[in-house]
């Protein structure tokens, strides 16, 4: 037997219009907030590796911080399947840890590597598109 339950994110979710034409924008959003749950973790560990934070307060803080995931990556499941979330949340993760790095740790990226995030970006809106 499966329940199904609603919470507060399941009442939020449902009250507003996600779709645009043939483009559904809440795998996106869903994405971008798992991805910015990736970018927390991966600074935090980017500041173990760099001395400012302990090993121990960053695996703590790390581990906390992406206990969300499941949560998330279940709710997103309901509007959309495992695939193309996971897709999604990965592409969108790479984007935003990439820009992350660029811009916070002043890593560098060069080259045909900027074509493939462009590339990655465009995919993302292949994947918002549905064909319902």
């Amino acid at each position: 037997m499966v329940v199904k339950s609603s919470d507060l994110l399941d009442k939020g979710i449902a009250s507003i219009n996600w779709k645009y034409g043939s483009i559904s924008t809440l795998p996106i959003v869903f994405g971008v907030v798992m991805a910015t749950i990736d970018v927390v973790m991966m600074f935090t560990a980017k500041f173990v590796s760099l001395g400012s934070v302990s090993y121990s307060m960053g695996l703590v803080v790390a581990t906390l911080v992406y206990s969300v995931q499941p949560y998330l990556f279940m709710k997103a499941m309901k509007f959309e399947n495992m695939t193309v979330t996971n897709l999604i949340w990965n592409l969108t993760s790479d984007i935003l840890v990439t820009f992350s790095g660029v811009m916070v740790f002043k890593e560098s990226i060069k080259g045909l590597r900027w074509v493939a995030i462009g590339m990655s970006m465009v995919a993302l809106f292949l994947f918002a598109y549905t064909d319902d």
